[in-house]
């Protein structure tokens, strides 16, 4: 329906309805309340008639609702057919276990072996994979880890409140406001972080004992780096696609182009990948409306997904990738070669063609399931196959002894291939 043909909705006040009912009565618009069945006088067999196909309409209603009824009751039987032996036993664990039982555990538990029955993919997340996913979360800025009985501090975000302060990674978290953390694990830490504004953190670091006062902030994950090089050759390097990765992406792409950038490499080794949207995103600020970016396949259709870009780029680009690009990594990474002409340099893909969506279950956590396939923008499913480079190549000896990147040789190809074209 057109805009155009829509009419104003009119606001309608009970009483004006009753005033317009009284004025009609009173100017004989509403004589009295005869029927129009008396006044036409119908014959003895019309009333009956009519009193017949009444009877036989509401008969043929309540027959149809009767069978949607027994349907809907059979349907739930079936399911709880299906379910009532998982019921039994659950009541039976309950009533004769010899100790006490966490329910909400037990219901965790019973779900975390419905997903392991599943794909390597469906499971249950941990507070960290939704927080880096989100790319922004309130905290300290650091990820912890624990071994040996310890708690440990295993990455320091830039710009974060541990930074400011000046907590370092490997620092072992041996107080949180002078409480022990001796039998604490990393959720509890964690827990215990979440509920609080004002933190003390004492550490031993070197065999000596620190203590850091902190204040939780808005901590956001850079996941995306760049900048221009030799022969004015950009370098994007793309960690992951969370929430605010376009962003990023964005803002890299332009301050490169404002610079006269005359070709792109774009890193994506070891981008496990993320969200779906940030890369749909990205993609499009390459590519125009005409382009099939990916296709997704669930039990019964498949869907094209298009760029929402106005222009497609017309410099060359160069896709680094590893063993470890994966899932968005490589859906980008295909996108640009089948629609765009991008070079591939590096390793076969990991090989993930698979969707799955969050599912949070309160009090209890978060899990994903695999609910689709996606295929590449010309058709093709990579799952467990990967993406094959253009240009097959390993990272060499020199690198992983000083992985820098004057001793990256993949990133070295990619430039001299920049370099090199007409």
């Amino acid at each position: 329906m057109k805009k155009g043909n829509l009419k104003p909705k009119k606001n309608i006040n009970i009483e004006d309805v009753d005033l317009k009912i009284t004025d009609d009565i009173e100017n004989n618009k509403i004589s009295n309340c005869e029927s129009e069945y008396d006044k036409n006088n119908y014959t003895l067999f019309e009333k009956i008639l009519l009193i017949v196909i009444v009877a036989l309409v509401f008969s043929l209603f309540g027959y149809f609702i009767g069978k949607k009824a027994n349907f809907a009751n059979e349907s739930y039987s079936t399911a709880s057919k299906e379910l009532q032996k998982f019921i039994e036993e659950y009541n039976y664990i309950l009533s004769n276990y010899y100790d006490d039982i966490d329910e909400e555990e037990l219901i965790s538990s019973a779900i975390d072996g419905m997903l392991t029955s599943l794909d390597d993919y469906s499971e249950f997340v941990d507070s960290n994979f939704s927080i880096v996913l989100e790319g922004e979360y309130e905290g300290l800025g650091i990820s912890v880890s624990s071994n040996d009985n310890e708690i440990f501090i295993s990455q320091i975000y830039p710009n974060s409140p541990a930074e400011k302060v000046g907590l370092k990674q490997n620092d072992i978290i041996i107080k949180i406001n002078d409480e022990s953390t001796q039998n604490l694990t990393t959720t509890d830490l964690v827990d215990k972080i979440s509920n609080l504004e004002n933190i003390k953190l004492t550490i031993l670091r070197n065999n000596e004992e620190l203590s850091f006062e902190l204040k939780k902030e808005i901590v956001v994950l850079d996941s995306v780096h760049w900048e221009m090089k030799e022969e004015n050759i950009g370098y994007i390097k793309v960690d992951l696609f969370a929430n605010n990765t376009y962003e990023q992406f964005k803002k890299a792409l332009k301050d490169l182009e404002n610079n006269n950038m005359k070709g792109l490499i774009i890193d994506l080794r070891d981008n496990g990948g993320g969200h779906l949207l940030a890369v749909e995103n990205i993609l499009s600020l390459f590519l125009n409306e005409t382009h099939v970016i990916y296709q997704t396949q669930d039990k019964e259709t498949i869907e094209k997904v298009y760029s929402t870009g106005n222009d497609d780029k017309t410099y060359p680009i160069v896709i680094l990738q590893n063993q470890a690009s994966a899932s968005a990594s490589e859906i980008m990474a295909s996108a640009l070669r089948e629609q765009l002409s991008a070079y591939i340099i590096g390793n076969v893909s990991y090989g993930k063609g698979t969707i799955q969506s969050m599912q949070t279950i309160p009090d209890i956590g978060n899990y994903k399931i695999t609910t689709k396939k996606w295929l590449t923008s010309n058709g093709n499913w990579i799952n467990e196959t990967g993406i094959v480079p253009d240009l097959e190549i390993s990272l060499s000896e020199d690198y992983k002894k000083d992985p820098s990147l004057n001793n990256d040789n993949q990133y070295i190809e990619a430039l001299n291939y920049l370099k090199n074209r007409d």
